[in-house]
């Protein structure tokens, strides 16, 4: 068994924790808003050029009848010395530019080509997108769109984000963004200000290309919803506790993820020793000379000889960008006039099965994960213990006695994102209150590709609900679409908050704000094609309960310099 327990152990060490995302207060009252419309708007004027500060834009009526202009740079290449380094905002193009396909993806990892991922690949990517209704001065409210991946991976190119049948049935402009990712949007260096947060200054230098520019999109710049879904979740609350990005955005939306990841500056420093390490080079300037290509392939070391590749890149406490934990922040009132839609799924952390099958092993119990992962164990508020925790998850959850490995992923899915998530929402409903709402989705994808497992409502589940496009991910909906009435429901309460800041609408049962006494959720789901959803206080509160002492802030627990080496990994000591 001791062995057993090791080879899982050294196994578990390369598992992935990240996928692959007017601002006035409007109290709710027994009477919603009125609803977004519920039907597609009529094709606008066919208006296809617009004249940005920039120059001209040409775009394209797309097959759902909205205007596309995409791969629209808004930033200079982030190349040479500007690698690593805060964007620079773009310089006119001069003539008419084409805006007729998307821009490349920032550098990760190679992508298999196909139809519903953007497998072209470039340092030159800080490119946004736009779908409109209609160029017509009408001044919608803008959804501006973080896509998600660990910020290692995807890019607002895929299918599954296209912002077309979103921006067509809400009568609402969609913004999508491509930012720097990895090594390449959060490496840290000392002596480069704004670097190790490059990535997220990326999406504040594009919004403020919103702010100069939307009008001429049909766009209303005072009424700006940022979402996002995992990174692109995190990336939001980062926003969210920014001084740099106050006043760019109005409304905010998070879809599974919340402050935990923010990273303080010895375990960002670590991260870029490493990669120095690995790509063979002692200076910066060593590094900026060498291809994209070759500084990913350090990258790939980076992320291969240690316990969580996916935390290892996130927006850094550096003094300057971030002088406190975002959390802090806005528990402080950095956003008090920000309206916040947040929510995860069921059973978030039951995607990690699909990128390693040890994790659907019983043998992966809840001690196992927890010696395999420090952070997970460092987790436990201090003022409980794991067994405490653990006898508590098999209480609440008897339907998974014989399935040790699921109880340990329904902790980690608690530790990782439904708390932190929660977390957000408790600090801005302080300042909010009538303008804060949970959700969970709970609704079960059919997951052909992984019919094997047991996946429930996993991380990520609930995307093709908010953009519209299931056959984006077709190895997690299948071929048959998903159901209709939910999807609708969701997308005209996302286009309502973003209108109004309340997703209220007719067509859904009433959702009361947020509050930290009897914590009403929205819980969305289906029975064949219609919408089931209902509104539930506090659900799975004894185990929401178990967490209240650990702050999820990003320094409580914390990402220790020690998990960024060969020596905090466990298949390396064995060994």
């Amino acid at each position: 068994m001791k062995n057993l327990t090791i080879f899982i152990l050294a196994v578990l060490t390369v598992v992935s924790f990240s996928l692959s995302v007017p601002g006035s207060s409007h109290a709710t009252g027994s009477a919603p808003p009125e609803p977004g419309p519920v039907t597609p708007p009529p094709i606008g004027n066919g208006i296809t050029q617009v004249d940005t500060m920039y120059g001209d834009v040409k775009g394209f009526i797309a097959d759902e009848g909205v205007v596309a202009f995409l791969g629209i740079p808004y930033a200079k290449p982030p190349v040479g010395e500007l690698r690593f380094a805060p964007p620079v905002a773009h310089e006119s193009w001069g003539n008419m530019f084409e805006a007729m396909d998307f821009g490349p993806a920032c550098p990760q990892q190679e992508i298999e080509p196909s139809d519903v991922m953007n497998s072209n690949i470039d340092e030159d990517c800080l490119t946004l997108n736009v779908w409109t209704p209609s160029v017509d001065g009408q001044e919608r409210a803008v959804m501006f769109w973080i896509h998600g991946g660990g910020y290692l991976w995807e890019s607002s190119g895929d299918k599954l984000y296209c912002g077309a049948r979103l921006a067509a049935r809400g009568n609402v402009v969609v913004v999508s963004v491509e930012y720097r990712l990895g090594a390449f949007g959060f490496s840290y260096f000392d002596d480069v200000q704004g670097s190790g947060n490059a990535g997220l200054l990326d999406q504040v230098l594009a919004l403020r290309w919103v702010q100069d520019n939307i009008v001429a999109f049909g766009g209303n710049p005072d009424n700006v919803t940022i979402f996002g879904e995992s990174a692109g979740s995190y990336s939001v609350c980062a926003l969210l506790g920014m001084p740099a990005a106050k006043g760019l955005f109005h409304k905010a939306i998070g879809q599974s993820g919340g402050s935990s990841t923010i990273r303080q500056k010895d375990y960002a420093r670590r991260s870029t020793e490493l990669l120095y390490q690995y790509a063979g080079v002692n200076t910066l300037a060593e590094l900026r000379q060498l291809s994209w290509q070759e500084v990913m392939a350090a990258q790939e070391q980076v992320m291969e000889t240690t316990l969580l590749p996916e935390n290892i890149y996130a927006g850094v406490i550096d003094g300057t960008v971030f002088t406190e934990p975002p959390l802090h922040a806005i528990a402080k009132g950095q956003s008090s006039n920000i309206p916040l839609l947040v929510g995860t799924t069921k059973d978030e952390g039951r995607w990690w099965m699909a990128e390693n099958l040890l994790l659907a092993l019983p043998a992966a119990t809840p001690l196992v994960t927890m010696t395999a992962f420090p952070y997970f164990e460092r987790s436990i508020p201090s003022n409980k213990t794991a067994a405490e925790g653990i006898a508590l998850y098999y209480l609440n959850y008897p339907e998974l006695v014989f399935s040790p490995n699921l109880v340990a992923l329904a902790m980690m899915t608690d530790a990782f994102l439904r708390v932190p998530t929660l977390r957000q929402a408790e600090a801005q409903v302080a300042y909010q209150p009538g303008n804060v709402f949970v959700y969970r989705f709970d609704w079960e994808p059919p997951a052909p590709e992984y019919s094997f497992l047991d996946l429930g409502s996993p991380h990520g589940s609930e995307l093709a609900f908010v953009t519209g496009y299931p056959e984006g991910w077709p190895e997690l909906y299948g071929e048959d679409g998903i159901p209709k009435g939910l999807q609708d429901q969701m997308m005209d309460a996302w286009a309502s908050f973003a209108k109004t800041g309340n997703p209220n609408h007719a067509n859904m049962p009433e959702w009361r704000p947020y509050n930290t006494s009897d914590r009403p959720t929205m819980l969305f789901k289906a029975r064949g094609s219609d919408a089931t959803s209902r509104l539930k206080n506090d659900p799975d509160g004894a185990t929401r309960a178990f967490w209240n002492a650990q702050p999820f802030d990003g320094i409580n627990p914390s990402l220790l310099p020690e998990d960024l080496s060969e020596s905090g990994s466990i298949l390396p000591g064995l060994l």
